[in-house]
């Protein structure tokens, strides 16, 4: 039986909506990250969510009952219960859809706030996740997948233990972008979630080739510019593919991922 059949939907909600343990949501991405059948279960997850933001209920209705509910001094009936508990159930249900992939198209990245990371899990590395907006919402992609001018691509990362990072790409052109941290000259702070998205979307350019991303990771702080002098360095060496891993001083980790570009027919 693959993992993809053992793991309930229930347990796939909990994790993209980050309500699980630290232990069992890396032990659950590990598995995503292998699993093609998983990601595109929570490709549905996710298509569900869009489908309910479009179907939601409007802030509004949740007032008027809250409204209704205030201006009684007796204790609310159970059939109003019954009636707002739905109400506030759809509305944050709808408020979390909406806030999913709704960038714009330019360069960001979100700095976590100071917190205690949890035990380093065993086995378990940081690592990218790429996602790319559809029609019909988002899709995961794996690395490698073939990416193209235009395609509006947000970028997440899995902390695994690790508290501090950044996010560098090099495209076939050489150019060098910084994602995290969006300004200043420190590693961000990262928080410790299943994945966590970068505040802004990015949009690819017409750098024919590939776009090659490197999250960095470290227990201790680390300077900005160190990795981005490895990462100018890689792109000046560059011979037609991309970069290997980029010469950075011992104990950051870091972990590629690459989008293959094409162009639009």
């Amino acid at each position: 039986m693959s993992a993809d059949n053992q793991i309930p939907d229930i347990l796939l909600e909990r994790y993209r909506l980050n309500e699980l343990p630290h232990d069992e949501a890396d032990r659950l991405a590990a598995q995503v990250a292998q699993d093609a059948q998983l990601r595109e279960r929570l490709v549905a997850l996710e298509a569900s969510d869009e489908d309910l933001r479009r179907r939601r209920v409007p802030d509004r209705v949740e007032e008027g009952v809250r409204r209704k509910l205030a201006r009684s001094n007796t204790k609310p009936s159970r059939s109003a219960v019954y009636v707002a508990m739905p109400v506030v159930a759809a509305v944050a249900l709808a408020a979390i859809a909406l806030a999913r992939f709704n960038a714009p198209r330019n360069n960001g990245s979100l700095t976590g706030q100071a917190t205690d990371g949890p035990d380093r899990i065993k086995g378990l590395e940081p690592t990218l996740a790429l996602y790319r907006r559809t029609a019909e919402g988002s899709e995961i992609l794996a690395d490698g997948a073939v990416a193209r001018k235009g395609d509006l691509i947000r970028v997440g990362y899995r902390a695994a233990g690790r508290l501090y990072g950044a996010i560098v790409s090099i495209d076939g052109a050489g150019n060098v972008t910084m994602h995290l941290p969006p300004a200043g000259s420190r590693a961000s702070v990262l928080k410790h979630e299943p994945t966590v998205l970068l505040d802004q979307a990015y949009e690819l350019d017409d750098a024919q080739g590939w776009e090659r991303f490197y999250f960095i990771a470290s227990d201790t702080p680390f300077e900005i510019g160190t990795v981005m002098q490895a990462a100018r360095d890689a792109a000046a060496h560059r011979s037609g593919s991309p970069p290997g891993s980029l010469a950075l001083p011992r104990g950051l980790v870091q972990s590629p991922f690459t989008l293959q570009k094409e162009s639009r027919p």
